[in-house]
């Protein structure tokens, strides 16, 4: 991946990540009145994340046929810890049932998965930032 092209990606991850900060204390109720915007964000920063994946991965001639898949992989290849890839692949599960309608959203999950969400995908970008350096 070109130096510049995942430069735009880690921005755009990281904007994400700042535009979700701000429901970080926010209650159920919050997150109920702001949910179609929570949702998408959610959406967004898996999306954001497993292209930046499919591309390292490609390097390595590894090719996933889904998000979590795609998570997966990159723990067992070496590219993220297994312990954040396993983490992330709950994020792509939770990325389908919001796209896919699977089952009803429950709104808590939602709101639980705020701060996890923060905090795991500032340590995907600051891990591919590395390669930046």
């Amino acid at each position: 991946m070109a130096p510049d092209v995942l430069l735009r990606k880690l921005l755009y991850l990281r904007q994400l990540l700042t535009d979700l900060a701000p429901y970080e204390n926010a209650t159920l109720a919050e997150i109920e009145a702001e949910h179609y915007k929570l949702e998408r964000l959610f959406e967004l920063l898996v999306a954001a994340a497993t292209d930046v994946l499919f591309h390292k991965l490609a390097e390595i001639v590894v090719a996933p046929d889904s998000y979590r898949e795609a998570f997966r992989m990159a723990g067992e290849h070496g590219l993220l810890p297994v312990d954040l890839a396993g983490r992330l692949q709950n994020a792509a599960s939770m990325r389908n049932v919001l796209v896919h309608l699977y089952e009803d959203i429950d709104y808590q999950i939602l709101h639980d998965s705020i701060q996890p969400a923060l905090q795991d995908f500032s340590q995907f970008a600051a891990i591919f930032a590395k390669d930046l350096e």
